[in-house]
């Protein structure tokens, strides 16, 4: 995708741009998502454990 200006962009370029950003960040989001399950994941059978 090119570089310019959002002024200069046509509307089928800000959607075009729109739906990356939003794929990328989706895929972000999930990734977080995942990471912070898995370290919930691990915090909860430490808590269980025996002492």
């Amino acid at each position: 995708m090119d570089r310019k200006p959002l002024e200069s962009m046509s509307l089928e370029e800000l959607w075009r741009l729109h739906t990356v950003v939003n794929d990328v960040l989706a895929e972000k989001l999930a990734a977080k998502k995942q990471e912070l399950e898995r370290r919930l994941e691990l915090l909860n059978r430490e808590g269980k454990a025996p002492h």
